[in-house]
């Protein structure tokens, strides 16, 4: 029988003669609990969009289906449904969550992986980096809560999942995002003070995901997480870097393996004494059971089993004393003659249990480990990220004054500040305060963005790694590929509003709406395609040539639907957008009429 075709009972009894179920084993879990929740599928859950102006109709929807919000999520931000994931009672069921999911109202996500957010705690009006965006369900998680002022620079380094980031973004109407496209390790630097918040929810071995990822179960072992540990450390204190004092960072894996989490920890305490390891506010994650980091663990073999303490390690590059718990280490250390500042490594054992693990059968969730650091304001006074603290500072007879260097050069991916032409076009044609929001140039599109973004980041100098500094008026030395939401495309001179971006657009939006009665709404999205001089003989005139949006309203309040004034009157909307209408207007699904 090949590994795909195992069924639940096949891997319930396979998945105890493994490395994964070892380790488990090693670290006190009850296998008994643990085995069986951990090799079945995760209940289907997910996070509402709140921002939406139909937010109880949605939840409505998700209520009829048999939903119910998480206990431990404050706003009710995140439901479970009262099925497996993918596992909807029948086809209709099953359709709307991918129509509430695709039109950006839900977001399907696993709950553990909501955690690291949830614990960061960001605030409306903050700049947030989450280094390892992709595909952006944090990324957009955090979108959500800094929202309507403040900003994620969404950074992720492979150009086929910065797609994914792209297309998250447009389904959700998300504006407050930069999208960055870098090594995690060598992310290029905002202008000071820094980011008041960062999620390192870094590459992982993924031995948490068992109940997603059946492959965990015959491909995980030891070895690989001991690969990974020092990618983790790098992308980790490239962050800590650029966090300003008083800020937080939040450093998370799937896995369960210590040596991807708690070493790692341990490691950036030792590294950066400028970080503390901080308690993790439960308060906010009431009916969640968590369990304490460890502070000891034992270093495996290949099949999981523990090597004996104080032997000397096996000859291997992939494991190393930093792999080890702090009271082994010391103990190694003693072993070999090797000196050891015991002191720290006894404060670091001490503050490991601070860091929290969730666990499968605990919760019925997926597994995941968090911790949570903050850089110490009285660790750097001068108020800034600890990457623009020059190493040798000047001496105040050399009078040395920074250079500012010329512009970097732009390619196909440089994104503009928009000329106050076309910012007055577009505003006056939609009847947009232009001052609410930044607009950018990227292409032929329009996009929209906090102010945040020009204020705090384009309009700054910042320096570089010698001092000198790089001009305002460029995002530079970051590699943004997207600044804020595509909001608007020129077709035939006029700025069209694009669709993807109504429901950000939505509470600016004051001009070019034709109010329409339910009823004409129904007629449209059957087909029906007036010519503008028929239209007006029967409904309101329409004098607008060119785009503009219908305002109709529906279950949940006021709906902004595309349209386009030529000839005749047209919708501009896909097949997905279309039948959210119809559902709200009780219609049957356009693929329901075509079956008929």
């Amino acid at each position: 029988m090949s590994r795909n075709q195992w069924q639940e009972q096949d891997l319930l009894a396979v998945a105890r003669d493994t490395p994964l179920a070892n380790l488990a084993k090693n670290l006190g879990y009850d296998l008994e609990k643990w085995i069986p929740t951990a090799t079945t599928s995760l209940p289907e859950t997910l996070r509402v969009t709140k921002a939406r102006h139909d937010r109880e109709w949605t939840e409505s929807l998700l209520r009829e289906l048999g939903g119910a919000p998480l206990p431990w999520a404050e706003d009710d931000f995140a439901w479970q449904m009262p099925f497996a994931r993918g596992q909807a009672p029948d086809e209709r069921s099953k359709y709307i969550l991918s129509l509430l999911h695709e039109t950006g109202r839900i977001t399907r996500q696993e709950a553990a992986s909501m955690l690291p957010v949830v614990v960061l705690n960001p605030q409306p009006g903050q700049l947030i980096l989450d280094l390892c965006a992709a595909p952006g369900s944090k990324a957009t998680q955090v979108a959500e809560a800094v929202a309507p002022n403040g900003v994620v620079v969404a950074n992720e380094p492979v150009s086929g999942r910065v797609n994914m980031l792209v297309s998250n973004r447009g389904r959700l109407s998300t504006s407050n995002m930069l999208i960055n496209q870098q090594d995690g390790r060598h992310i290029g630097r905002i202008p000071p003070p820094g980011y008041d918040g960062i999620v390192a929810d870094v590459p992982c071995t993924g031995s948490a995901t068992s109940r997603k990822n059946r492959n965990v179960w015959w491909k995980w072992s030891p070895k690989e997480s001991r690969t990974l540990f020092r990618l983790q450390v790098e992308i980790t204190t490239r962050g800590a870097s650029l966090l300003r004092p008083g800020g937080h960072l939040v450093y998370s894996t799937c896995s369960i393996d210590p040596c991807e989490n708690e070493a790692v920890v341990a490691q950036l305490l030792r590294q950066l004494p400028y970080l503390e390891l901080v308690d993790i506010d439960e308060s906010k994650l009431n009916g969640l059971k968590l369990r304490e980091g460890l502070s000891d663990w034992d270093v495996l073999d290949k099949e999981s089993n523990p090597l004996p303490r104080g032997e000397e390690l096996p000859r291997t590059t992939f494991l190393q004393p930093v792999h080890m718990s702090p009271a082994a280490r010391r103990h190694w250390m003693d072993s070999v003659d090797e000196d050891i500042d015991e002191k720290l490594e006894m404060d670091i054992e001490a503050q490991l249990p601070k860091c929290r693990r969730l666990i499968h059968h605990d919760n019925d969730t997926g597994g995941f480990f968090v911790a949570m650091f903050r850089h110490r304001p009285e660790a750097t006074p001068e108020g800034i990220a600890r990457t623009f603290i020059r190493r040798r500072q000047p001496t105040p007879e050399s009078e040395w004054v920074p250079l500012v260097l010329d512009q970097p050069h732009t390619n196909r991916h440089t994104i503009y500040a928009a000329p106050q032409k076309i910012i007055d076009e577009a505003s006056t044609r939609y009847g947009i305060v232009p001052d609410e929001v930044s607009w950018w140039v990227r292409g032929k599109r329009l996009n929209i963005a906090p102010k945040m973004v020009y204020d705090r980041i384009f309009n700054q100098k910042c320096p570089n790694k010698r001092g000198n500094l790089w001009p305002e008026g460029t995002f530079h030395p970051l590699k943004l590929i997207h600044a804020g939401l595509p909001a608007f495309t020129k077709k035939r001179g006029d700025w069209r509003s694009r669709q993807e971006a109504v429901p950000a657009l939505h509470p600016l939006i004051t001009a070019s709406k034709i109010v329409v009665a339910p009823e004409t709404l129904q007629r449209l999205l059957t087909g029906w395609a007036p010519l503008l001089e028929d239209y007006n003989d029967e409904f309101e005139p329409i004098v607008i040539d060119g785009p503009l949006l219908l305002s109709c309203e529906l279950s949940g309040g006021e709906e902004l639907i595309s349209a386009w004034a030529g000839a005749r009157l047209t919708l501009m909307m896909d097949e997905k957008g279309r039948d959210i209408l119809r559902l709200k207007l009780a219609m049957p699904f356009q693929h329901e009429e075509e079956e008929e």
